[in-house]
């Protein structure tokens, strides 16, 4: 009977239903956000394709990897759209740096769930990559405040990523 009881209190009146529902929803809000920066990265690269001198085209390859780095190269100092692309190539940059490795993880990691005695989940998380012929495995862990701040900081950073990003379509498309 105490055991009972007990789980009642740990999951206060959540089932473990509940739980991976709402796990599942934050990962999603996570993907949804990081699919709309994709969305504007390769809008912009098509944007840019358009209006390059010369009939050039700048890089679309199909990875998104790969067209973080086609944007950054069409923006840089070297890039044909270095002078009208810097507040874009500066914020690209950043959200690169903050949550690039967290896309990955996010993506192709495996996850599992715990309960910690206040009734919040607590994501352990783990990955394996190769690394110079090697495997590299990986074990992070998120509590759900840490894991609701993460969520946030990819809203405001995607969304003011896509905000420059669609700013700089109107300027090449206006020229």
């Amino acid at each position: 009977m105490d055991a009972i009881s007990n789980e009642t209190a740990l999951f206060q009146g959540q089932s473990w239903d509940d739980i991976f529902s709402e796990v599942n929803a934050w990962r999603g809000a996570c993907m949804h956000h990081f699919s709309t920066v994709e969305m504007a990265i390769t809008e912009t690269l098509i944007a840019l394709s358009t209006v390059m001198p010369g009939g050039e085209k700048v890089r679309l390859r199909h990875l998104i990897g790969q067209r973080f780095e086609d944007l950054a190269a069409a923006l840089g100092p070297d890039g044909p759209f270095a002078e009208s692309g810097k507040n874009a190539l500066l914020e690209l940059s950043q959200y690169r740096e903050r949550h690039e490795a967290f896309r990955s993880l996010l993506c192709h990691a495996v996850v599992k769930v715990s309960i910690d005695h206040s009734g919040q989940w607590i994501l352990l998380v783990r990955s394996l990559a190769i690394r110079a012929r090697q495997a590299e495995r990986n074990t992070q862990v998120f509590e759900q405040p840490e894991a609701s701040a993460k969520l946030a900081a990819l809203k405001r950073d995607g969304q003011k990523l896509a905000s420059i990003l669609g700013q700089l379509r109107k300027a090449v498309n206006a020229t």
